[in-house]
């Protein structure tokens, strides 16, 4: 018998805003995410990096080139540099002085009110951005109300050693294949999160057992449908309002 792994007062299927309302926002924002909260979404996923100075830092890639008006590494920048930056003025100037913001800002901003998918693509040197983004997240009390989804089995063995009551949700691809099931049981996660390529049959196997099934990505209604009809369980986009307008 399956039980999804969710809050208890959490229903199937969810939906995950992808960088916050990522297109109406400038993404991965405070307005995006507090747009997303506004709208309804059930959870804000959203990307990490440690900046120079070890302040974990709120952006989808490892630079600041493409979604700011600066460039560099986030790793080798500090937290006041990065915070000097402008990550609205790329969509208009409707959006000037929108900033980068930190994960503390974030989960403030959520307040409890909201799930969190904390995208980890590394786990940072012998494994600290992991242990940062527990740490905080264990001060904030907000082990119950956020998982962190990894990409590498060194991520989830630190997750899993560190603060096994940190829900995990497994995004690793074994040899490039598929994610793989197996692992996500192996280091007892809670979800599993596919691609649009996923198969039914890979579905059935993560519902027996006993996993909660994320599926990045869907912005079409008619779409996103048929994927919860297939057996997933949390749709990411970066359309919530139009899934949600459409009664999904």
């Amino acid at each position: 018998m399956r039980t999804a792994m969710l809050p208890p007062q959490a229903s199937l299927p969810r939906l995950c805003a992808h960088r916050g309302l990522s297109q109406a926002c400038p993404e991965n924002t405070l307005p995006a995410f507090g747009a997303a909260l506004a709208v309804g979404a059930h959870e804000l996923e959203f990307d990490l990096w440690l900046s120079r100075d070890g302040v974990p830092v709120v952006c989808h890639d490892p630079t600041v080139d493409r979604t700011t008006d600066g460039t560099g590494a986030i790793g080798a920048l500090t937290w006041a540099e990065i915070r000097r930056l402008d990550a609205g003025i790329r969509l208009g100037e409707v959006w000037r002085g929108v900033r980068v913001p930190c994960l503390e800002e974030v989960v403030a901003l959520a307040g409890g009110r909201i799930e969190l998918n904390i995208h980890l693509k590394e786990e940072g040197p012998n494994g600290v951005l992991v242990q940062r983004v527990c740490d905080l997240l264990a001060q904030g009390a907000l082990t119950r109300g956020a998982y962190l989804a990894l990409e590498t089995e060194e991520a989830l063995r630190i997750a899993r050693e560190y603060a096994p009551e940190i829900p995990r949700a497994c995004l690793v691809r074994p040899d490039g294949a598929g994610v793989s099931v197996e692992v996500a049981v192996r280091y007892g996660c809670r979800r599993i999160q596919f691609g649009r390529e996923v198969t039914p049959e890979q579905i059935q196997r993560a519902r027996e057992a006993g996993l909660v099934c994320n599926l990045f990505w869907s912005d079409d209604p008619d779409d996103a449908r048929q994927y919860v009809q297939q057996g997933i369980d949390v749709i990411l986009t970066n359309r919530a309002h139009t899934l949600i307008a459409a009664g999904l």
